[in-house]
């Protein structure tokens, strides 16, 4: 039976206190919260934070840091990295000793660190997000000039920040991530002991972060429910194939775990008339700036949404809700994400294989981030709650829970996915009957008029997704579905009621910018004969 490490199991063993009236989370008692003195809304977002997950109040750090994104190296370690260290130091939550002088040259730290109760770090909203490059002197130049450019020492601060404890690594360049791709605490080298999940709290305002803070706390308590959407390019040869690969098998572990995966292949990212909505997780590449639904007025991802989009400066700033990506995901209602502050090289980002699967195993999100990442020191910053675990509940138990519906809806949803998968298609099918008859979801019907058009039922299958077109309250639900039925009902010629519903959906939604997809469901053909 595999083994699971202490991390996994310390999570399964508490409730957060957010989550669980009032229970103690064993991993708040091994968190640092950094904060930034000058930034008065940082204290207020580090106590807001702390009071919610139950942390100690001495586990505060607050450092009178610079109140941009970017620190140089040097005031890095002077006003950041040396003041932690005797924080942590002063409060007995590590144990060092001083190196000899002659070897301090040769180290990140003039410290060894012998031993230490602290696992994780978060940095809060106005806490600099990267360290700059150092400039090279013309001999140092000269000497690597054959060398290749990822010898920078640029990184994210929370990258660094994840080997504060580890006193013996090199500052140019990627270092070797010990937690990469790991499963079992006992199979990981000597030299994991010491790493800090270090991840923030962070995003374009204030505002966004306390929201990000309810909505983990919803994601907890009552399910990550929504769809999952995976925007690939159909890469299959070459460097590039690696993220696609990543991408696909992301959404087999989501689809495994219930999810309905709406999955594209095709070179171009989703258009802004793609009827996107109640995304739980979004995994996509590869453009500059945020494009397509996101730039919807009113588009929202779900409480705790997952989002990630691959490119060398998704994460250039964060305090933008219209360039780049990390930004504008958070401010689109996204709990979590990951970014690059600096060109990483692709196969130095988080590998979205081990993520997704780490994540729906019941690790938390900070864990989940550095599993999947190959390099610290680098340029990676991993925003959101590092405590965050959108899998503490099961979907068969969120499936009976009265305290939210909605949450349900979907947690039932993925629990008919599973029974399908399973090979229990009749099963699946009657639960779903069974729970519309009680509750009358849309999601849940729209989930049956896939089940219908599946088993080949193909009026049935139009018939529910006119139902769901007609009483949707959204346009994306309305068109999506409404596409179907036309699609359905134009291979079964029925062109009149297909003419009479496009024409009312057009009607209702006419302004809205998804109704093109509408187009969708038009056929050339009829092959399928009349059932």
């Amino acid at each position: 039976m595999e083994r699971i490490n202490r991390w996994l199991c310390a999570g399964l063993l508490a409730g957060l206190s957010w989550t669980a009236g009032g229970e103690t989370d064993p991993l708040a008692q091994r968190i640092i919260v950094l904060a930034n003195r000058r930034v008065p809304e940082s204290l207020e977002l580090a106590r807001r934070y702390m009071q919610g997950r139950g942390i100690p109040e001495d586990r505060l750090c607050a450092l009178d840091l610079p109140m941009g994104e970017t620190l140089t190296r040097g005031v890095y370690e002077v006003r950041l990295r040396d003041p932690l260290l005797g924080f942590l130091r002063e409060r007995k939550l590590i144990e060092q000793v001083r190196r000899p002088a002659e070897s301090v040259r040769r180290h990140e730290s003039e410290w060894q660190t012998l031993s230490s109760s602290v696992r994780y770090l978060v940095s809060m909203y106005g806490v600099p997000v990267r360290i700059a490059d150092t400039r090279w002197r013309v001999g140092e130049l000269l000497a690597n000039r054959m060398r290749r450019y990822d010898i920078k020492d640029a990184a994210a601060v929370d990258s660094e920040l994840s080997l504060l404890l580890v006193s013996a690594y090199p500052l140019r360049g990627p270092y070797s991530n010990p937690l990469f791709n790991q499963m079992n605490e006992a199979d990981a080298p000597r030299s994991a002991a010491h790493i800090l999940i270090a991840t923030r709290l962070d995003g374009p305002d204030a505002a966004t972060v306390r929201r990000m803070m309810d909505d983990t706390l919803s994601a907890e308590r009552n399910g990550l429910g929504g769809w999952a959407y995976i925007d690939r390019r159909g890469i299959e040869q070459g460097g590039y194939a690696l993220g696609d690969f990543w991408m696909a098998e992301a959404a087999e572990r989501l689809a495994r775990e219930g999810y309905d995966v709406i999955e594209d292949a095709a070179e171009p990212v989703w258009g802004i008339a793609f009827p996107m909505e109640r995304a739980a997780f979004y995994f996509g590449w590869y453009n500059e700036h945020v494009t397509g639904p996101f730039l919807r007025p009113g588009f929202r991802f779900q409480p705790g949404a997952v989002a990630y989009h691959i490119h060398s400066s998704s994460a250039a700033t964060l305090r933008t809700d219209s360039e780049y990506w990390a930004g504008p995901l958070l401010a689109s209602g996204a709990a979590a994400t990951m970014g690059c502050v600096g060109e990483p090289l692709l196969n130095l980002t988080p590998s979205l294989l081990v993520f997704t699967d780490r994540l729906c195993r019941g690790f938390t999100f900070g864990e989940s981030a550095y599993m999947a990442q190959p390099a610290l020191s680098w340029q990676m910053t991993i925003v959101g709650d590092p405590l965050y675990r959108p899998f503490r509940r099961s979907a068969e138990e969120l499936a009976e829970q009265v305290e939210d519906p909605a949450g349900a809806g979907w947690a039932r949803v993925r629990v008919v996915n599973r029974l399908v998968r399973a090979g229990r298609f009749n099963v699946a099918l009657d639960l779903c009957r069974r729970w519309i008859a009680e509750t009358g979801d849309l999601a849940l019907r729209e989930k049956l008029a896939e089940l219908y058009a599946r088993n080949e039922l193909y009026r049935e299958a139009a018939a529910e997704y006119r139902a769901v077109a007609e009483q949707a309250t959204t346009a994306e639900s309305a068109v999506r579905a409404g596409a179907r039925a036309l699609r359905i009902l134009r291979l079964l010629n029925q062109s009149d009621e297909a003419a009479t519903l496009e024409q009312a959906l057009r009607e209702q939604w006419k302004d809205q910018p998804v109704l093109p997809w509408l187009e969708t469901g038009r056929v050339e053909t009829t092959d399928i004969e009349e059932k």
